[in-house]
């Protein structure tokens, strides 16, 4: 993704926020024609050895990128986006088992277009904080809706070539087989299927079809 107009080196933290806002951009504008409130999250990127308290019942550390809806914060650790960034992150249980490769500064994107789509589903009442039987409806939503935002990255002329591919292996990264796990999040092939179903036409009502299992 290009940073037009921009020669001077940018840190995590300020690449992380420069996305947020397009993010945060995009939704803002999606959802002005449907009459619903502009969106609103807080964001932490954790700094490198901090370990920081959530209202969810567990620390942010150096492995942090999760969403906490208690205290409606992202939480992106500055050492997870980092090893992301430069293709170094290791142990992610799809590339384990040879899918995909997780790098990239659109992989970045991805992961953060994700976790703001998790406080989507909160702020439209998607999902109720409840137990449910399977977490896997609604990190394929997310990843759907994380495909809308890059479908309007593509459309300002904002892509970079390979930056599509980049998220997309990402996704085929992030996919696990832990498929009896009520946390179970999606396949490899379920995940990158998902963010490419909301690239394709950046449609965000198509996500809807990977609730119906919920």
């Amino acid at each position: 993704m290009r940073s037009r107009g921009s020669t001077e080196p940018e840190t995590i933290d300020a690449f992380m926020l420069r996305i947020l806002q397009s993010i945060d951009g995009y939704w803002t504008r999606t959802f002005a024609p449907a009459d619903l409130p502009e969106p609103r999250v807080g964001f932490q990127a954790v700094a490198p050895g901090a370990v920081q308290l959530t209202a969810c019942g567990h620390a942010a550390n150096d492995d942090a990128a999760f969403y906490c809806a208690a205290d409606d914060t992202i939480y992106v650790a500055q050492v997870f986006a980092a090893a992301l960034f430069r293709g170094v992150l290791r142990g992610l249980p799809g590339e384990r088992e040879g899918y995909g490769r997780a790098a990239g500064d659109f992989a970045v994107a991805y992961v953060l277009a994700h976790e703001y789509a998790h406080n989507l589903q909160q702020e439209l009442g998607v999902f109720d904080n409840t137990v449910s039987r399977s977490a896997k409806p609604y990190e394929l939503h997310a990843d759907c809706f994380a495909g809308t935002w890059a479908h309007s990255v593509f459309e300002a002329g904002l892509l970079e070539p390979g930056d599509i591919e980049e998220a997309t292996n990402a996704a085929f990264a992030v996919g696990d087989f832990d498929v009896g796990n009520a946390q179970h999040h999606g396949t490899p092939e379920e995940r990158a299927a998902a963010l490419l179903t909301g690239y394709e036409r950046g449609e965000p009502a198509r996500c809807n079809a990977f609730l119906e299992s919920a």
